[in-house]
Order: C-alpha cells, then structure tokens, then sequence
C-alpha cells in the first residue's frame, strides 16, 4: 500500500490570470522534485518517490507534489521522525518542533555551514555560527545539510523562483492542510551563501590538546558568553575560539575578569582539524581549561617628585 502526501508548493503574489512562463518554472519544479528525491537517497532510504504536478487552482498559483512511497515504515532510526513527514521536516518545509532541518541550519549559520563539530557517538551535531553561538541537530539533518546534492538543489528548487518571478513576495510550501514553511526575500542571501559553500563531510577529523600554551585576547565580545573569539598564539591569530571553562567565563560574565589585549591566558588549547578528500582545510579552537591568568598592569611612570617621596 502506497503512501501519498500532497505537497503545495506555492508562489505567494502571483496574478493567476496572468500565469507564468513555463520554461521559467518547470526547471525550478523539476529541481525542487529532485531535492526530495535526492534527500531520500542521501539517507539511504528504501523507497521509491514519484513527484507529480497538478498545475493552477482557485485564483492562487500552486503546484501540488504526490509523493508515493513504497513502504510505509519508520524512515530514519529516530523516535521522532516517521515517514515522509521526517523527510520533508527535515528538508524545513513542515514544522515538527522537535526537528531542526537543513532549512534551520542554513538561517542559522547564515549559509556557512562548515563550522560543525559532531558528538563522539556521532548522534549529535553542534553548529556554530559566526558570533559563537550554537545550535544542535541530529546526524540525518547534518547527513542532509551536508550533501552535495542537496545544495545543489535547494537554492534552484525553492528560493530561485523569487529571483525569477520578482512579483512574488514569498515561496510556500507545506502538506497539503497544514500550516507552511515561507521562504522570503530575506532568506535568499542565506541560501545563496549556503549554494556556494565549500562543504566538509566526509573528512578526516584531527583533535590535538595543546597543554600550558601562553594567548592574549585579541578580539571578542568577552561579556562572559561563549562566543567566537580570537586570540593570538605566537604570531598567529586563532579563530574561531570557543571558551569552555565554564568558571572561567562566570569571572567574566560578573566583571570580576576583564579581559585586555596585553593580558595574558596560559591555557589547555584544543585544536580540531578537518580535511576532506579535495585537501580542503578548516581548523577550530577551544580552550578547555584557564591555567593562569596574568593580568597586564601598566608600568608606573616615575617623576622627578617620585624620587623625593620617601626621603
């Protein structure tokens, strides 16, 4: 028995009556087809996905997609994701709370998605972006976000039809009868950002402890929060830089720490490297432990009255 979901794919502001060229939508519906399709194959799930279109309706401009599944079974080794309402919750466009997608991921990180670090049993995998703060998501909206494939397909499938048809304020989709996902002007830089990303899955991950190594401040909110810092190491500037001594940042955060260019941090430094197959690099800091702090104190500036005082 096959399960069919209908999904409405609408451009909000389009004057029916008017319509749309065809050459223009039809690559966008066949991109936007293939993206559901290729998610399901990036999961390795079993199933085959038939993507149809039913065209205009009742004074609006949408486009219906008839999703046939094969099996009707639990998609993906989590409790909370069943079917291919996961799938599509996954991709952004239905609203689950419990499920942060490739579409939350890409608003968060602003597009620039390569500032990961997965947990050790790889379930769990921490997005930061670049003010440091962070979010967390599960391994398949990772295995999504994270595939070629579907950076090729979403910006094409979804936002480009804002660039292409200028009248139209928003693109809506949703299950046919619940509420919709909008992707709006606002969100096009985003995922324009997040199409010409260089993505690092599949990588050899290195971690190195660096034990008592000696940092100044360089740049940071330093307001106790953890953010992306930077600090300078020798001659080089290391960024981005979490902190993770939580008492450390609680000095800060009370202002019983304030943190100046020429104090100095003798710390326990994680290094976290990455590469992938193209020998493309990335490389992230967190001090994991604060050894000593040495505060900077300004040199007292001698008078010739001084040299008279304790006489």
């Amino acid at each position: 028995m096959d399960q069919k979901i209908e999904l409405v794919y609408r451009l909000k502001n389009i004057n029916a009556d008017e319509g749309v060229d065809i050459f223009e939508i039809a690559p966008i519906l066949m991109d936007f087809g293939n993206l559901i399709k290729s998610a399901s194959d990036v999961l390795g799930l079993e199933q085959k996905i038939e993507v149809k279109v039913k065209p205009f309706k009742d004074g609006s401009w949408i486009t219906e997609f008839l999703i046939h599944t094969q099996q009707i079974r639990t998609l993906l080794m989590s409790p909370e994701v069943l079917a291919m309402e996961g799938l599509l919750g996954l991709l952004g466009f239905t609203l689950p709370n419990s499920i942060k997608g490739v579409a939350t991921i890409i608003r968060f990180t602003k597009g620039k998605v390569n500032n990961f670090r997965k947990s050790e049993d790889g379930a769990v995998v921490t997005y930061t972006d670049e003010q440091g703060n962070k979010l967390e998501v599960n391994a398949a909206a990772h295995k999504l976000v994270q595939s070629p494939l579907i950076q090729q397909n979403y910006y094409s499938g979804v936002l480009a039809s804002l660039e292409k048809f200028p009248a139209a304020t928003e693109v809506e989709i949703s299950i046919k009868g619940e509420d919709a996902e909008g992707f709006t002007e606002q969100d096009r830089a985003y995922f324009e950002e997040y199409a010409r990303t260089e993505l690092l899955e599949e990588v050899e991950q290195n971690a190195t402890i660096m034990s008592g190594v000696y940092i100044k401040p360089k740049r940071g909110s330093y307001s106790g929060e953890e953010k992306a810092y930077s600090f300078v190491l020798g001659e080089n500037v290391i960024w981005p830089t979490t902190i993770e001594d939580q008492a450390f940042l609680d000095k800060v955060k009370s202002g019983e720490l304030r943190l100046y260019s020429e104090d100095v941090l003798k710390v326990d430094l994680e290094v976290i490297q990455k590469k992938d197959s193209s020998n493309r690099l990335i490389t992230q800091y967190a001090i994991k432990k604060v050894l000593e702090y040495i505060k900077y104190e300004k040199p007292h500036q001698f008078s010739i009255d001084d040299a008279f005082t304790d006489r």
